[in-house]
């Protein structure tokens, strides 16, 4: 598939894309998020100002993850729905600089709460465009489905962000709440938004007929309604975050199987080598993302801790898998 096909499946004409100089808003805002990004880690390094492991993933999601997320979705059709568009896109990277400066500010700091606020606003208005997308385009489209509900998702990432720099844990240990807004912008945007693009892909030569499209069919369907099940499974019940973690991890892998086998290989090599990349990466981060699901089940008999989960499952979906999946399709859609 060329880049010109990919384009076009999505009716994502360059007039739909903000530009400045020639250049897509989404990708300056990516670009030089990475750049802020990068100079945060260096301070750390240093000694001069230091975020968390876990605070770095969610500077990393909002400053560079969303911004190149978005360029890759058109715009509804409605007036409102370009306006959000649009209000997102402009608004993201201050509110992202925000983010980054509320992390640095200590948990339960009245100006840290106001200085994540502006991305809360900006999600809710990303959501507003998932919702434009429903109404136009409905259910009747399996990547489409996937992509909207990436928008719809993210949001609860914001709110997770708020309650915890507000030092609002609810019941839960403040690790949890900040990890929830790392899930929600992770696993509840990057990866539905991007196995929506996949399945763009998978599709567009019959991909989901067979027994195998059938099964990749079901495997996303389970990946994009299991994001909401796992959050009700840590809130109410043990048991039924470990099903839903056990249902969720096997629909990534076997979509995954079936990208490798039916997207890459229809792809430009550099994008194809990257998104076999964030293919590969998966199988890992979700042999762990299952096996804290049972040590959360079974405390006894825990196989992985926090500690272990922050390190490599959110290290692999970082920079194993986001990171690589999102560039890949930013090379497709010129």
């Amino acid at each position: 598939m060329s880049a010109a096909e990919y384009g076009r499946r999505d009716g994502a004409i360059a007039s739909q894309r903000l530009r400045v100089g020639g250049y897509r808003v989404t990708d300056l805002t990516a670009g030089a998020g990475a750049l802020v990004w990068l100079a945060t880690v260096l301070l750390g390094v240093t000694g001069s100002a230091a975020l968390s492991a876990v605070d770095r993933f969610v500077a990393l999601a909002v400053l560079m993850l969303v911004p190149l997320g978005l360029g890759q979705v058109s715009s509804p059709d409605s007036r409102l729905g370009v306006l959000a568009a649009r209000g997102a896109i402009v608004a993201s990277f201050p509110a992202a600089l925000a983010v980054v400066a509320a992390l640095a500010l200590p948990v339960g700091s009245p100006v840290s709460v106001l200085l994540a606020l502006p991305w809360l606003a900006v999600t809710g208005t990303i959501a507003v465009v998932g919702l434009s997308r429903l109404r136009e385009r409905g259910l009747d489209s399996l990547p489409e489905l996937s992509v909207t509900a990436a928008l719809l998702y993210v949001p609860v990432g914001a709110v997770a962000l708020v309650l915890h720099r507000a030092g609002l844990f609810l019941r839960f240990e403040p690790i949890i709440v900040l990890l929830t807004a790392v899930h929600y912008h992770y696993a509840g945007f990057v990866l539905p938004l991007t196995a929506g693009l996949t399945a763009r892909v998978v599709d567009a030569d019959g991909g989901f007929e067979g027994p195998v499209g059938r099964l990749a069919a079901a495997a996303l369907l389970v990946l994009v309604g299991n994001i909401a099940l796992i959050a009700v499974g840590i809130t109410f019940s043990p048991l039924l975050e470990v099903v839903a973690v056990a249902l969720f991890t096997v629909a990534v892998a076997v979509f995954a199987a079936v990208a490798l086998r039916r997207a890459v290989p229809r792809l430009p090599r550099v994008p194809a080598t990257l998104l076999a990349v964030a293919c590969c990466t998966l199988f890992a981060s979700m042999a762990l993302a299952l096996a804290y699901g049972y040590s959360a089940f079974r405390p006894s008999d825990a196989l992985v801790g926090i500690g272990t989960m922050v390190r490599w499952h959110g290290a692999l979906n970082a920079f194993g898998f986001a990171v690589p999946a999102l560039l890949a399709f930013r090379l497709l859609d010129d």
